[in-house]
Formats: C-alpha cells, sequence, structure tokens
C-alpha cells in the first residue's frame, strides 16, 4: 500500500464523489461489493464498464471516463495493473482532474502513478478502502 492513504481516506469520509472503473453488477465480486459499500457510506457513486451500461442493481453505469456528466473527485480502479497505461491516457484526455485516483489491492504500476503525479493527479496504489475503513 503506498500514495496518500489517508487524504484518499478522508475523502471517502466526506463522501466524495466515486467513479468506479471496472465495476461488476455480479455480487461476487470485490468491485461490486466496494461500490455498495460506497454508496453506503453515502457517496455519490457511478460505475464505468461498457458491459453494464445503464443501470446495474441500482448503481448508474456507463462505458467511459469520457462520458461522465461531470467531475468526480476519486477514479476508483478495478482494473488489471496492464491495464493502467491505457486508463492513465483516457484521466489525461479528461477536461477535468480527479482529487485522487485509488488503485485496488493487487494493483500496481509506478509508471502509471508517477505519469498521473506529474500532472498533479495523487495515486494511492494496492489498497481498499474498506480493509482501511477503521484506519483513521
Amino acid at each position: 500500500m503506498f500514495g496518500p492513504v489517508s487524504e484518499g481516506m478522508r475523502l471517502f469520509r466526506n463522501r466524495a464523489s466515486v467513479a468506479v472503473v471496472g465495476y461488476s453488477e455480479k455480487p461476487t465480486r470485490v468491485s461490486n461489493r466496494i461500490t455498495r459499500y460506497l454508496v453506503e457510506e453515502g457517496n455519490p457513486v457511478v460505475g464505468i464498464n461498457p458491459k453494464y451500461i445503464d443501470k446495474a442493481n441500482g448503481i448508474t453505469v456507463i462505458s467511459r471516463l469520457s462520458e461522465l456528466s461531470q467531475a468526480v473527485d476519486i477514479i476508483q480502479v478495478f482494473r488489471n495493473s496492464s491495464a493502467l497505461q491505457d486508463l492513465a491516457n483516457e484521466i489525461l484526455a479528461l477536461k477535468w482532474k480527479p482529487k485522487l485516483v485509488w488503485c485496488q489491492q493487487g494493483v500496481v504500476d509506478v509508471v502509471f502513478q508517477k505519469r498521473l503525479e506529474k500532472y498533479g493527479i495523487p495515486v494511492v496504489m494496492d489498497a481498499c478502502p474498506y480493509a482501511l475503513r477503521s484506519y483513521l
């Protein structure tokens, strides 16, 4: 786990808006469980997954970050580390900057982190907000 974890947890606790990249409507998937947790905690959430466009289990889902109608505070990532460079391209092409990009446990790419941080976007990697809910 590395990056500005304390800042990220503060954002989550203050009901930051979240785009969940790699959201799954399947209840057995970690991305589904964490998304539900974030919604239950009061965070406005939009899922990002081209397979589940419209609404999945009450969550609005769109295919790409570029389709967001407004900026979000946190981009929560549930993708394989190998997909992060393409995701960096998508994030850097946005007309706005998120306050934080949070990569779930096991999702690590230091080049991705340095690339986004070069543009003022902090990145947390290899961490789960649910697992850290009592951290602060």
